[in-house]
């Protein structure tokens, strides 16, 4: 085995051991918080971090001497994802403050300065490791990035049209409500971006080209979207649905598996990670244009649901893996960072 082939090995143990590590060890202190009756609501949000930061660490082990290693901004990532871990643990077991305030404020915080700080990096070491904004991807952003949010009204319209309520969202629509919630839900994304671009960093920009290299480029996004889902296995047993955890988990993987192959078609098509965080957060916020109230934790679900939900994903998701954006070996072009300007990221 080469030099770089153990180094490659390397890398990927690190970041399964932070990615995969820390949201199975934190399902303790959180199953213990629910059964305390403390609200542990800051968990879901801080794994979000994990599959980043174990890229970052294992960047920062087995690339040290790089030059254009971008450790300003992996520091300061790193640094916001422990003390989100804090956090954490100190709803879980010092439940006299109200941590998802405190959690939710400190995402806002730290968004806010992680733009400045990823705008104050260099554009070579942005580029060199997928933090940059690729040159000549922003229509495509802005058509995939459409599509999805499409594609999520379809998830939301079609179910209502099937059960005949459609009328209660047509109404809706003419309220002002909705349109004030997607201002909410544009502005939103530069508070919290950090959460997703947490994900994506971790399974579109790292994993997915290792999954698409070793098993082709279709089933390696397919794999990569069974990965994904039992990446959230504390968060469906304890948090989500602790009532109906296996119709959870069988959720979990329909929606990571299809949701997988759309991110990915995206990701690909612009080479540009902020696709896939676009998508995710529209993904995980639109629902409250329609659902001002939405809510993830203590849901229950039946078998119907995951036969509904295997039936409606599929149609809607599935037809992608037909692109030719998916007829290589899955791997971006290489990233090329636009000139700066205010706009620029």
């Amino acid at each position: 085995m080469t030099e770089k082939s153990k180094a490659t090995r390397r890398e990927l143990w690190i970041f399964l051991a932070i990615a995969y590590g820390c949201p199975y060890l934190m399902g303790i202190p959180m199953y213990l918080g629910l059964k305390a009756g403390t609200d542990v609501s800051a968990f879901p949000l801080t794994q979000m971090l994990y599959p980043a930061a174990g890229v970052m660490l294992a960047f920062l082990v087995t690339r040290r001497k790089e030059a254009l290693l971008p450790r300003g901004f992996y520091g300061f990532y790193l640094f916001v994802t422990a003390a989100m871990l804090v956090c954490c643990l100190c709803s879980a077991f010092l439940p006299g403050l109200d941590w998802l305030t405190i959690s939710n404020f400190f995402v806002i915080g730290a968004s806010l300065v992680g733009w400045v700080v990823l705008l104050a990096t260099r554009r070579e070491k942005r580029s060199a490791f997928g933090l940059g904004w690729r040159k000549g991807s922003t229509g495509g952003v802005v058509l995939c990035s459409l599509i999805f949010a499409g594609i999520y009204v379809l998830r939301i319209f079609l179910p209502a049209f099937l059960a005949g309520a459609q009328k209660a969202y047509l109404d809706y629509l003419l309220t002002p409500m909705p349109y004030i919630m997607l201002f909410n839900v544009v502005l939103s994304f530069f508070l919290s971006f950090l959460c997703f671009f947490g994900e994506e960093y971790g399974w579109r920009y790292f994993l997915q080209p290792r999954m698409q290299e070793r098993f082709g480029s279709r089933w390696g996004v397919i794999l990569l979207g069974v990965v994904w889902g039992l990446w959230h296995l504390p968060l469906n047993l304890f948090y989500y649905a602790p009532d109906t955890p296996l119709q959870s988990i069988l959720l979990q993987q329909i929606t990571c598996i299809s949701l997988g192959i759309l991110i990915a078609y995206g990701y690909l098509k612009t080479g540009n990670i902020w696709v896939a965080v676009i998508m995710h957060y529209l993904n995980n916020n639109m629902g409250l244009v329609f659902v001002p109230d939405l809510s993830f934790q203590n849901q229950t679900y039946g078998w119907g649901d995951v036969l509904y939900s295997l039936i409606l994903m599929g149609v809607l998701h599935l037809p992608f893996l037909l692109s030719h954006v998916f007829d290589g070996r899955g791997k971006p072009e290489k990233q090329t960072d636009l000139p700066d300007s205010p706009a620029e990221i």
